[in-house]
């Protein structure tokens, strides 16, 4: 749902909020968030412009909203080229205004002459995209590029766009040319096109002779997974191995370590899995085939005191200012937070506070808001819970870096035709009401539902919208295959959703445990490369298709 800012509405009810009231509070997310929301009030270009300079680091959506009031005509000239179209930016002398308006992409598809005369307006103070355009009149500019900078290629490669990859790049480039290419700023991401794009078949194939580098984990555990689709196991296994060491992260440790088991079916691969501290769909697997039971985790909290609590975090500012506190505490500190932090009313931040204080060897399922999910089945709690703990770990008043709020983190735009739909008009800060939040949330799951019925499915949804969901399933994801359904889970090319989507599923494993529903990691995976159990879109296609 963060990728979908872009649809939101002006008309949306908004608290009044004052500059005032602006300029007394700190500085950080959730005073960006309420400027933002005042950029949509009815102010005059002078506030706007006091406002806009109590945002905390450079803000491109409250930039956006700030381009709509103000009368500055530095910012309304740069608010101009970012959306001048081709005739009005062929007809422009200023070369910074070029630069906003002109990305590569638009380039490609421009004929000599009209590169030639960008170009030219853009070699004084932006010389490298000059070239870069430049290189696009030469008929082979792809073997234009390569000689001319191994740097040039990469930025090209990675800028273009999908399309232009796979008819211009999809090359088998020389061994030697490949290790001085890996070599370059960019080729980490470079890696991630090639790998996850089915018709890039060639250029995986150049990726073969790829090794040593200062590549990230993430490029090794991608290459290891380009080497299996050419059946070179050793080689995959040898990527894997620096993969895991390289890893910051325990569940990337872990992923690395779960393929190694897939590759070798070497159980001593599952057993060093099951000593892992982390909880995640490499370590449950590994925990079930082993019929072990994992136990790292607490749903309830003993000992909390039935009194009220001082601390409202139904106020987002007070979550800004307690996180803070959170994250500069030592153990011992920690430790206080938590006999400050003491009542039920406390639970979701004593949670919190107890999971950072055992570095995550002890993991919080709490199931918070009971009275808001009673409702539910006990299947739909355990989705709606599994979703709520990846979002926010419960906060009420958590803000996303795209304004997404609360619990469920609901996207204001999704808030509104959810309003819409209920025929009620809230106003944003209504969503700090973990009540109201899960209830609307709650109506936007069961639309999910509709289309699509496995979690893992679901959440990719939940995450990056349904219409992005569909696309790709419909790219022939999740077949059946050597591997699958585990190579389709790492090959999304959306990093967020792709990463969320795996958290959500343990996430759901654990929660059905949890409410007596205990349900088998395994054979719900299996369940992925079967249409008719996992969604809707799938189906259609295939009927029709008349398979």
């Amino acid at each position: 749902m963060r990728k979908l800012l872009f649809l939101l509405s002006p008309l949306l009810l908004l608290a009044d909020i004052t500059l005032e009231e602006l300029q007394k509070r700190p500085e950080g997310r959730v005073r960006n968030f309420q400027i933002w929301e005042y950029m949509q009030q009815d102010i005059n270009a002078s506030d706007a412009k006091s406002a806009y300079a109590l945002t905390h680091k450079y803000n491109n959506k409250i930039f956006l909203k700030y381009t709509k009031k103000t009368d500055d005509k530095q910012v309304l000239n740069q608010s101009r080229c970012s959306k001048m179209n081709m005739k009005s930016l062929l007809k422009e002398t200023n070369s910074s205004c070029v630069s906003h308006g002109l990305n590569l992409k638009t380039a490609i598809n421009l004929n000599n002459t009209q590169r030639l005369k960008l170009a030219s307006v853009l070699s004084k103070d932006y010389p490298t995209k000059s070239e870069l355009i430049l290189l696009m009149n030469n008929k082979s500019f792809v073997l234009g590029a390569l000689k001319s900078s191994p740097q040039n290629y990469i930025t090209l490669f990675n800028s273009l766009g999908t399309k232009n990859r796979q008819n211009y790049f999809n090359v088998v480039l020389p061994e030697e040319r490949m290790k001085v290419l890996a070599k370059s700023k960019g080729f980490n991401k470079a890696i991630k096109y090639i790998v996850t794009d089915k018709k890039m078949h060639r250029m995986q194939k150049s990726l073969l002779c790829v090794q040593g580098g200062e590549l990230s984990a993430q490029s090794y555990f991608f290459l290891a997974l380009n080497a299996l689709h050419f059946k070179a196991t050793t080689k995959a296994m040898s990527y894997l191995e620096i993969a895991q060491k390289k890893a910051y992260y325990q569940n990337h440790k872990d992923r690395a370590v779960f393929w190694k088991f897939l590759i070798s079916k070497n159980k001593k691969f599952l057993k060093q899995l099951s000593k892992s501290s982390d909880i995640n769909i490499y370590t449950l697997y590994a925990n079930e085939v082993l019929g072990l039971e994992v136990k790292n985790y607490f749903s309830s909290i003993k000992g909390l005191k039935d009194l009220p609590t001082s601390t409202n975090l139904k106020d987002p500012y007070v979550w800004e200012k307690t996180l803070k506190s959170i994250r500069t505490s030592n153990p011992k500190q920690l430790k206080e937070l938590l006999k400050k932090y003491d009542k039920k009313e406390d639970e979701v931040l004593h949670a919190f506070i107890y999971s950072k204080m055992t570095k995550y060897k002890e993991h919080n399922y709490i199931l918070p808001y009971k009275k808001a999910t009673k409702n539910l089945s006990k299947d739909d709690q355990a989705l709606l819970y599994a979703l709520a703990r990846q979002e926010s770990h419960f906060i009420p008043s958590a803000i996303s870096h795209s304004y997404a709020l609360g619990v469920m983190q609901m996207m204001p735009f999704l808030i509104k035709e959810l309003g819409r739909q209920k025929k009620e008009t809230p106003e944003l800060e209504e969503m700090f009401n973990p009540y109201k939040n899960i209830a609307y949330a709650s109506k936007h799951i069961r639309y999910l539902q509709k289309h699509l019925y496995h979690p893992l499915f679901i959440a990719y949804a939940y995450n990056g919208g349904i219409g992005f969901t569909k696309r790709h399933l419909l790219k022939g994801s999740f077949l059946k295959g050597s591997y699958e359904p585990y190579l389709s889970m790492e090959l999304m090319s959306n990093t967020e959703s792709r990463e969320y989507g795996k958290k959500v599923l343990a996430n759901y494993i654990i929660y059905k445990k949890i409410l007596k529903q205990e349900l088998k990691l395994i054979p719900l995976l299996q369940k992925l490369t079967e249409p008719s159990q996992t969604d809707r879109f799938r189906m259609k296609a295939l009927a029709s298709s008349g398979s």
